[in-house]
């Protein structure tokens, strides 16, 4: 997916990060127009979630945290990547472990359907309709940064369905990003708030990402979660990992789509937010330290007995 120059960009911000480490567009009219948003639409929205995955990857020394190592290495792996979006993670785990099987799952298909390797397969599909496979069928099932598309009470079904597809043994994992209130200026500061009030209005809300490791031990399948967590300054002050993020973050703040949402709910015109997003923000974190967290989770299967209809509320 993308052009020449989204290829070679991804090649420099790889070799930059990777030095110790070796990884239906239907019912678009029945979600919100703000949703738009938060999915990839344009290659420069696809090149901004490669960045992203390497960014993430280099925090995290890996692509992922769960002791499946050797299992991909012997090809004994069958792995699903659910809300994949244009398949960065996919592709980079199918390059390397050759004798195993990806597929990645998604409702907007910007990933590759030519240009990929054989053993990666791409499915266009809604989660939110339930995963289309049977009963443990993966030995690893994987999710990222879905905090801003999943509402409060979806996510005991997604968790569920990720269990439900995996198998007996066989492993999920989630990685999901959280903002905290340590260091920002009031620019940032306001611009959290106008997020929040957006997720409010879709039902989303981020209080519940530091608690999912509740939801997955309420699952009778997965009573142990094991958890990691990766903070990060934003910008200047946060060194080459801060200066790499600021580019992830204004990219997906300084487009037009984001300015038809965020700015009403800032109180300010198209023209306004684009000079605080391009000139004011840049100009406010060059004097903080805006404290980022990346919050990993993973449990192992441990039974065949998934059926749980329980629901779980968090506060």
């Amino acid at each position: 997916m993308g052009n020449n120059n989204s290829y070679f960009r991804r090649k420099k911000l790889n070799k930059l990060l990777n030095k110790k480490s070796d990884n239906k567009i239907l019912d678009f009219e029945e979600l919100e127009e703000e949703l738009k948003y938060y999915l990839p639409n344009s290659s420069e929205d696809v090149d901004r979630q490669h960045m992203y995955h390497f960014f993430k990857r280099y925090l995290f020394q890996g692509n992922f945290s769960s002791p499946i190592e050797e299992s991909l290495i012997q090809g004994k792996c069958k792995v699903l990547d659910i809300g994949c979006g244009p398949g960065t993670w996919l592709l980079d785990l199918a390059n390397k472990y050759e004798r195993s099987y990806f597929y990645g799952l998604d409702i907007n298909p910007v990933f590759p359907n030519e240009i990929k390797p054989g053993n990666l397969k791409f499915i266009k599909a809604d989660m939110f309709d339930g995963l289309p496979f049977p009963d443990n069928e993966f030995d690893f099932v994987h999710q990222e940064t879905m905090s801003f598309i999943i509402k409060a009470d979806q996510w005991n079904f997604i968790i569920s369905e990720m269990i439900r597809v995996t198998k007996p043994g066989g492993y999920i994992e989630l990685l999901e990003s959280y903002s905290t209130t340590n260091g920002i200026g009031p620019i940032l500061d306001k611009l959290h708030k106008a997020h929040l009030s957006s997720c409010i209005q879709r039902g989303v809300e981020m209080k519940i990402i530091p608690k999912l490791d509740t939801i997955i031990k309420f699952n009778q399948n997965t009573p142990i979660v094991h958890r990691d967590e990766k903070f990060y300054i934003l910008g200047p002050n946060g060194g080459k990992i801060g200066m790499v993020n600021q580019d992830v973050f204004l990219g997906f703040h300084n487009n037009e789509v984001a300015m038809e949402n965020l700015s009403p709910l800032l109180g300010i015109s198209k023209e306004e937010y684009k000079i605080m997003i391009t000139k004011d923000l840049i100009e406010e974190i060059r004097h903080t330290k805006p404290e980022y967290l990346l919050i990993k989770f993973w449990a192992q299967k441990i039974t065949n007995n998934n059926n749980n209809d329980n629901n779980i509320f968090l506060n």
